[in-house]
């Protein structure tokens, strides 16, 4: 058989395979090019930067630009992008699946947060404006974070100091408290003498020493009153400075629930995302094995098609047979590792 016969039998079988081929298969093949060509791109510009850096160190200090514009034709930017990609990149084995735009955009976040939110936010699929939002969406919640961190403290630190003032006030009062009740103790025995000391006048028939006493009797009467009305009014605002300090302290509770209630919320809420997130591609790199699979098993009957009527093309029966016998035992090995 002829070469061009050869040729003109095997065509048939390869349109065949084309004709079945799906939208789904021709995106997996499309996407492990895009994979591929993700790697060498990346590579390249990891190798270019490395090279600037070396050549940076062996030109004359002030000629580094007019050597970029001569040379390569970058500006200092493009060539400071080239040189933070060789230098974060290089030992970044889990990040090869970028693109040289999406690595210069990861560099504005931190090199110990790049590989946990590139693989949290699938970096790989997102475009360079989709990638800066994202970004920015990090950067913003973590501002807000902060922010909310300073305030919670700040407001922690003004409830101490009003703590330790009411603390101190608390204490100032129950001491004059103390103090006026020991006074309307000791002016309740004063009184109690008094009176006992009228009884004797009263017994004596001493008019002079009864109405003297009598006198002093009102007046210690007067002050025991106003102590007790001083001791009441104190006890008042006593009361009233541990319920207002009770009240703040309970409101501060109340508010931190509610801000550790929200918190958790919101921590659930993107943990669920997340979740998502993953669950998603873990459906989708289940389908892209599938798809990968099937790709291989169908360039598989590309190439045993051909196979077949290349040994058919023999004509010494003795290759023939050889060939046939090897064909068979690398089916043999592929069946009994299935």
């Amino acid at each position: 058989m002829t070469r061009a016969k050869q040729a003109a039998a095997i065509v048939p079988a390869l349109e065949t395979t084309v004709a079945v081929r799906t939208p789904e298969v021709i995106a997996a093949e499309i996407r492990s090019i895009d994979q591929q060509a993700r790697q060498i791109v990346l590579q390249s510009s990891i190798e270019i930067g490395r090279k600037l850096t070396e050549a940076k160190a062996l030109v004359t200090h002030g000629e580094w630009g007019g050597w970029l514009q001569a040379n390569v034709s970058y500006s200092q930017s493009t060539a400071n992008n080239f040189m933070r990609v060789s230098e974060e990149y290089a030992n970044s084995p889990n990040l090869t699946n970028l693109n040289y735009s999406q690595a210069v955009a990861l560099l504005s976040v931190s090199a110990e947060d790049r590989e946990q939110f590139a693989a949290e936010n699938d970096v790989a699929d997102m475009s360079v404006r989709e990638l800066q939002a994202a970004i920015k969406g990090k950067n913003d919640a973590e501002k807000a974070l902060k922010e909310e961190q300073e305030r919670q403290e700040e407001q922690k630190a003004k409830f101490d100091e009003w703590s330790a003032k009411q603390a101190q006030e608390k204490k100032e009062l129950n001491e004059r408290l103390e103090l006026s009740k020991q006074l309307q103790e000791q002016q309740g025995q004063q009184l109690s003498a008094l009176q006992a000391e009228l009884e004797q006048a009263k017994a004596g028939g001493d008019d002079k020493a009864v109405a003297k006493v009598k006198t002093d009797l009102r007046k210690a009467e007067k002050a025991k009153q106003e102590q007790e009305k001083k001791v009441a009014d104190l006890q008042t605002q006593f009361d009233a400075l541990k319920a207002e300090a009770e009240k703040a302290a309970t409101e501060l509770v109340q508010r931190r629930e509610q801000e550790l209630t929200e918190q958790a919320n919101k921590e659930k809420q993107a943990m669920q995302e997340q979740l998502d997130k993953l669950n998603q591609q873990l459906a989708r790199s289940n389908n892209e094995s599938y798809l990968k699979a099937k790709i291989i098993i169908q360039q598989m009957v590309i190439e045993g098609d051909t196979l077949v009527k290349a040994i058919a093309a023999v004509t010494e029966p003795k290759e023939q047979a050889a060939l046939k016998a090897a064909a068979a035992n690398v089916v043999d090995k592929l069946r009994g590792l299935l």
